[in-house]
């Protein structure tokens, strides 16, 4: 069992935040009013999440970080607002994050995060708990939001038979194809932030493959989810895996099945992350080739 320490904190223009930590990564979550992992990264050292994103009329804080959400919404005719309020307990290598039932949906989520021992590694458990009356379909979307200046990168698999398909993407109508900020290349696809285009990409991946990468600071943030067997259908026209990009921001979301939740029961949907320091852009490719063995 790794030991974990966890400790009240204020973080920049949050007040109210959890730090809990390794000592050899740090995680910091925001606690006033929703779940949210506002930072992930080495002790003392790097953030890759977008910490803060404030809205430009009001100049409120609008998010960042890490959250997640579900869809498909189970009543569109009420707004989905994200600020419940949570509370913690402390579970075996780490920590367990309860927010409270959400009052038109009867829907509660939580997050559990895990540290592996002696290792930069942690587990993300996310859960939606369902107090419905009735059988609804859901799946999980977890949004992680990362700091511009650094690249993403989406792996494609070789597959075994080249006659049969094994990837496929899906484009949003402001999505323009002749993008400069995206590259398709044989091994991935490559994406980044220009603050210069204003307009919004967003695309997602149907793809056997389950780790997507950021480079940023000569820093690497490896983001793994779950593997599912069996013939599920995925949000979004089969999206596992979807990213947006903004004028000052990417997000990298990976979705979970649709899954019929009856009362009282939940989903899951596990995403591992690592991360790696002072390496060049050279080990992406190696670390792609070893990974995909």
């Amino acid at each position: 069992m790794e030991k974990v320490n966890i400790v009240e904190i204020n973080y920049k223009n949050y007040n109210n935040c959890l730090r809990i930590t390794n000592n050899l990564v740090e995680v910091i979550v925001f606690m006033e009013n929703t779940i949210r992992i506002v930072k992930y990264g080495y002790v003392n050292g790097n953030n890759q999440f977008e910490d803060i994103l404030i809205d430009n009329d009001s100049r409120d804080i609008i998010g960042g970080g890490h959250s997640f959400s579900y869809i498909p919404q189970i009543d569109q005719n009420v707004d989905f607002i994200d600020n419940q309020g949570i509370t913690y307990e402390r579970i075996s290598s780490g920590i367990r994050l309860i927010q409270n039932i959400e009052k038109w949906t009867q829907i509660r989520r939580v997050i559990e995060i895990i540290f592996y021992e002696n290792s930069t590694k942690i587990k993300v458990i996310h859960k939606i708990l369902s107090l419905n009356a009735f059988d609804i379909n859901i799946a999980i979307c977890s949004n992680t939001v990362v700091r511009n200046g650094g690249i993403e990168i989406i792996p494609f698999s070789i597959g075994n038979n080249r006659d049969v398909p094994n990837k496929s993407l899906v484009f949003w109508p402001y999505s323009n194809l002749k993008d400069s900020r995206v590259y398709l290349g044989d091994k991935y696809i490559a994406m980044k932030v220009n603050e210069n285009i204003c307009d919004r990409f967003r695309m997602g991946v149907n793809t056997d493959l389950r780790y997507v990468l950021y480079y940023n600071n000569n820093e690497m943030f490896v983001k793994e989810f779950d593997e599912i067997k069996g013939c599920y259908e995925y949000p979004n026209m089969g999206c596992k895996y979807e990213s947006l990009i903004t004028t000052n921001y990417l997000e990298m979301k990976s979705n979970s099945p649709i899954y019929k939740l009856s009362t009282n029961n939940y989903i899951t949907h596990i995403e591992v992350w690592n991360i790696y320091k002072d390496i060049n852009l050279d080990f992406i490719d190696k670390f792609i080739d070893q990974y995909n063995k």
